[in-house]
């Protein structure tokens, strides 16, 4: 395991299962470090587009073992998600702009006004 999968989070996902008595019972699922773009958006409600979008600008981390197969962290995205949501202000100039062209936050300059 590298030194950055020591720093990530597992995430453990539910599923609801219908009994017959019109309850549910939710079941955990394979704790997941680390899982393909599709799993993850379903896991997290983030689309493929904004989760790629996020790996580009920095926010998030992308693993690409080969090509055409990135994985990403889904604790991570999660992360993401409690921290846009505690913090109004997260979404800066710097942020927004990096996201909506595709550069990396450690190049992005703030806009000037």
């Amino acid at each position: 395991m590298s030194s950055d999968d020591e720093k990530a989070t597992w995430v453990v996902p539910a599923k609801t299962v219908a009994l017959g008595d019109g309850t549910f019972l939710i079941k955990p699922g394979k704790p997941v470090l680390r899982a393909r773009a599709t799993v993850v958006a379903n896991m997290t409600g983030i689309s493929l587009r904004t989760l790629c979008a996020l790996a580009d600008c920095g926010l998030i981390r992308r693993v690409s073992p080969s090509p055409r197969n990135p994985l990403y962290y889904p604790g991570e995205v999660e992360a993401l998600l409690a921290r846009t949501e505690a913090e109004p202000d997260f979404w800066n100039d710097v942020r927004s702009k990096a996201f909506l062209t595709g550069t990396r936050l450690d190049e992005a300059e703030p806009e000037e006004h």
